[in-house]
């Protein structure tokens, strides 16, 4: 196989993560205080690529895929004695230090183009062992005691790092979000656990843009029409927005609507403000019910049309967990310690950055074919080989050449979408092929 046929696993991860900066990152943590049987460098990519990606569930799959990898037995106290709160320390660090590099930057095309990036923003719940219910208590509508909450703010584009929030499972999605100069020039998308007038004026004052849902409950003021519309249409302004869809036929509503909120106290003092805000509505041929979004986006910037395929790319979050739980195994915990969970799910993390540094270097490798590796099917194949993905990172250089040949060839074979006229959420969205699928309420069967 041609060397530019390669796919540089090895340097790729060894370029992501040295071994000097692993070894003083597990110094600066007290994940280890002296390089002893186990290499703290060895564990990582055990952890990373065993656990993260790999067919270990347990600890005692992870110490015996270590063994393997290293040609070091290591008794099992041992072993266990290293997932210690400096080594979830350190894995967070790591964690922290990966989101700065997830995936690579592309500029937004089509109606998105005036944007400087895209972000989502969602929470994913991790159930745990029931005997972490003090540290992790879990929400009083789920089943179980004891969970955790990822809080996720995701870069479609790549231009932005991703960043990551945990809480307990308790925690409500909405004050988690704090907004500031960050979001300038940026759109950014949410589902209705984030819905907040003050958050929408925080992301307006600092010179963002914003795309929700409306809230069922939420019933603005119409105060103007954006465009007219042929006939004796209705006249809208003055109602608000239920009373204004009642009996309504038009395919589209698009106007103009006052909001009112209590700002964030200071010095024991509340202040009220209001916002002008866009509230756009496509109407549902199948119910005649309309989809409401609310946006501080101009129609001139995002044409009506446009709004509800745009609000489609928020499923671009939902299969990042998708990937998170179902080959990176995110929400498998194995422990009732906290400190092995708070490892396991940084390791989780850093997996995923894993996954995007080596599907960058294989799309670099497949240049016109590039378009046609969807994240998902990527984590499946990479799922398959990593146990071999371990043994090229840690063994000799000299010893994995004939390994990285053939890994090479699965990979770059097995990577690519065989449907070439499939397209990525992304390109659907901004070449408007996107086809909008409300979900429909499941038969009941009673």
């Amino acid at each position: 196989m041609a060397q530019s046929q390669l796919v540089p696993v090895r340097e790729t991860l060894h370029n992501l993560f040295p071994a000097e900066f692993l070894i003083a990152l597990a110094k600066a943590t007290a994940a280890v205080k002296r390089v002893r049987k186990v290499s703290p460098v060895d564990l990582f990519w055990t952890v990373v690529l065993g656990f993260g990606v790999g067919r270990q569930r347990t600890l005692a799959g992870l110490r015996r895929a270590y063994e393997k990898t290293t040609g070091q037995t290591i008794e099992e106290s041992s072993f266990y004695d290293r997932f210690t709160p400096g080594f979830a320390k350190m894995l967070k660090q790591a964690a922290l230090r990966a989101l700065e590099h997830v995936g690579a930057a592309r500029a937004l095309q089509g109606h998105l183009v005036g944007f400087r990036d895209v972000l989502l923003t969602d929470s994913t719940v991790v159930r745990l062992h029931d005997l972490l219910k003090t540290a992790y208590p879990g929400s009083r509508t789920n089943h179980s005691q004891s969970a955790l909450k990822a809080h996720w703010i995701m870069s479609v584009t790549g231009a932005g790092k991703h960043s990551v929030r945990i809480t307990p499972g308790r925690r409500h999605d909405g004050p988690v979000l704090q907004v500031g100069k960050w979001v300038a020039g940026k759109l950014f998308m949410f589902d209705l656990g984030y819905f907040r007038y003050q958050l929408f004026d925080c992301i307006a004052r600092n010179n963002g843009y914003f795309l929700s849902r409306l809230k069922a409950n939420a019933n603005p003021v119409i105060v103007a029409q954006n465009g007219t519309h042929r006939g004796r249409a209705r006249n809208l302004v003055g109602k608000r927005i239920g009373q204004a869809i009642e009996g309504l036929e038009r395919e589209t509503i698009d106007v103009m609507v006052q909001v009112e909120f209590k700002r964030r106290s200071y010095a024991g003092r509340t202040s009220h403000g209001t916002r002008l805000l866009r509230v756009v509505g496509m109407r549902d041929d199948r119910t005649g019910e309309y989809h409401l979004y609310i946006t501080n986006i101009a129609p001139e910037r995002l044409p009506a049309q446009d709004v509800q395929t745009t609000y489609a790319l928020r499923w671009q979050i939902e299969l990042l967990f998708k990937e998170l739980k179902r080959h990176y195994h995110l929400e498998e915990m194995p422990s009732s310690k906290a400190e092995v969970v708070e490892a396991l799910l940084h390791a989780a993390i850093v997996t995923l950055v894993v996954s995007r540094a080596l599907l960058e270097a294989v799309r670099k490798r497949l240049g016109a074919l590039a378009d046609r590796t969807p994240a998902l099917r990527w984590a499946a194949v990479l799922e398959s080989v990593s146990a071999d993905l371990l043994a090229i990172v840690l063994g000799p250089a000299r010893q994995v050449h004939e390994l990285v040949v053939r890994i090479s060839r699965t990979i770059l074979h097995e990577a690519v979408d065989p449907n070439a006229s499939r397209l990525h959420l992304l390109e659907a969205v901004e070449t408007g092929k996107h086809a909008y699928r409300v979900r429909l309420p499941r038969p009941n069967h009673a």
